[in-house]
This record gives structure tokens, sequence and C-alpha cells, in this order.
């Protein structure tokens, strides 16, 4: 059963533009190109190389947030990070010493996370910031465990709205280092990639009202929210979506990817070897997609098959 939603309420909207009206941390991090914001079921989550610094939603009327302490520990402590003991106990530690408490430091927030993020995040976060038709990240669903019933999440990496020839369509992506063994396989087994981007097409297919009706909120946000302009190409775009003006689709046919290489890895036989089944998959999978495999070895400007024309 399909459970996707997003979008934000009247009232959060209206509450984050105030915010940002005010000047300081809202207005601090919307205002920072580097940071990705992504619409939620009513909440947003705030995006740095992959990872999410915090979470911004109403409670009781009120603007709150969550944020990972870990994002909040200060790099240095006036120079030293280690603390003393004796006895086996700790010294006593003022907390206001080891933790920042304002927001609007959004430098400080980058340095303390900069510590968890990841080399594939790190590449996907600089595809991410080389597109400013990207409109949304991490994008998280349930698929069913045959054997435990447990829910087990999957996340698509990223999505993208392009003008096609038929009209406004958002196309799904996945992203990978060419260091990652998911890429490659030996004698006539499949890339474990490719099962990967089943399950993501049978959840786009099987999504695709639910997909359509939230992101049509979501280009609605995105155009009411102050600030946002800059983020986002397509401005007009957006709108029209947003009034029922012009249709949006959905393709299920996610498209793969790979960076991290240099020129000598790129012309290898190994990886030519690997290449053609990677090719030869993608298009048993979806015969009629046309090229589903991108590549380009330095992730930033990475902008072929993912951006689009601005309106």
């Amino acid at each position: 059963m399909c459970n996707f939603k997003r979008g934000l309420s009247a009232d959060l909207v209206k509450s984050l533009n105030e915010e940002y009206e005010r000047g300081g941390w809202w207005q601090a991090l919307v205002d920072d190109p580097q940071l990705f914001i992504a619409v939620r079921d009513d909440y947003l989550n705030v995006y740095w190389k992959g990872n999410s610094l915090l979470r911004l939603f109403l409670q009781n009327g009120r603007l709150v947030g969550e944020v990972h302490y870990k994002y909040l520990l200060r790099p240095e402590i006036n120079g030293n990070p280690y603390l003393r003991f004796e006895g086996g106990k700790v010294q006593s530690v003022n907390p206001a010493d080891l933790f920042f408490s304002d927001l609007s430091s959004i430098a400080s927030l980058k340095r303390a996370a900069d510590v968890h993020a990841e080399g594939e995040k790190k590449g996907v976060h600089k595809i991410v910031m080389s597109n400013h038709n990207i409109m949304d990240v991490e994008i998280a669903f349930g698929t069913e465990n045959e054997q435990s019933g447990a829910k087990v999440a999957q996340r698509i990496d990223f999505a993208a709205l392009r003008l096609e020839s038929h009209g406004p369509e958002l196309k799904f992506y996945e992203a990978k280092r060419f260091n990652n063994p998911e890429l490659r396989a030996d004698g006539e087994q499949v890339p474990p990639v490719l099962s990967q981007l089943k399950k993501y097409k049978d959840f786009l297919r099987s999504c695709e009202s639910d997909l359509i009706a939230s992101y049509r909120k979501v280009c609605g946000n995105l155009v009411s929210l102050s600030g946002f302009e800059k983020r986002f190409s397509m401005h007009s775009l957006l709108n029209d979506i947003a009034k029922g003006e012009l249709p949006l689709s959905i393709n299920p046919d996610v498209r793969l990817a790979v960076f991290g290489y240099d020129r000598d890895q790129d012309k290898g036989d190994i990886w030519a070897t690997h290449l053609e089944k990677l090719e030869s998959c993608l298009k048993t999978l979806c015969p009629n997609a046309g090229t589903l495999l991108l590549k380009k070895g330095d992730p930033k400007g990475f902008t072929n098959g993912i951006s689009s024309p601005a309106r």
C-alpha cells in the first residue's frame, strides 16, 4: 500500500515567512546557497553534504525544530579538544562550552557536520548543488520485508523537475561512486544496483497518483516560501504546476548517475566490461527509457541528463 505524502500546511508556510522577515537564523539558512532545504510531510529538512542538519515543524502553533547534538558540538574547545580527568572521574564541564547555542552560525554547523559527511554523500551534494531544478533528496519510502514483515526504508537519492516536450516531468536518480561494489558483478551475475533500481521503479509506478499530488503541493510551497525564489529555477513553471495549469508526470525509470573516477579509470578495460553489463541490464529493465546511465568523473558540474532549461 502506498503512503507517500509531501507538502507544507498554510500555517507552517506563514510561520516560516514571518520568521524569514525577522532575519536571523532562518533567513541565514534559506539564504545559504550551499544548503538544500527539502519539503517533507508538513516539516522541512535542511541538508549539508548528505547530513540532515535539522528538522523544522509547527507545534502548538509555534515554529520549533530538532537538531542532532553531534551537529552542535564545537570542533574546538578553547583550542584543546581534550578533557581532564582524575581518579577515573572527568572534571566538571560547562555544557555551554561544548555546544553551539545559536543556529545563526551556519559556518559552525557545517564544520561540526563535516566529520560525519561520507564520500558518496559528498559527491551527491555536489551534484545537487549543480542543478537548481532538483526538488527533493533522500526520498524515503517503505517496503515490506517478505520474511520478517518489517518495514525497510528505501531512499532514492534525488528527484529533478525537467521540462520535456510533453510537459513538466519528475525524474528520479540514484547516484553511486565509481568504486561502489554495487555497480559490479562477476560472470553472468547482475550488478546489485539493478535490484535497487527495480524496487524504485515498482514504487514509483504504484505511488504515481500520490507522487503527483504531493509534488504539485510542493511546487506551491516552493513558490510561496520567502527567499526560495533564489533556490530553484523554473519559478514560473512551479507556479503553473501548483495552480493546475500544467500537468505533472512521474517518470518511473530511475537514472543511474556514476561519478568519482579519473580519466585512466574511465578508460580502463575492467571498468569497460562492467559498464557494458550495466548498460545492457538497464536496457532490459527499462527497454523504452533511452539513456539511463549517466557518468562524470567530477560530481561538481554534473548536469548532463539532470538539468533542464530555465523557464
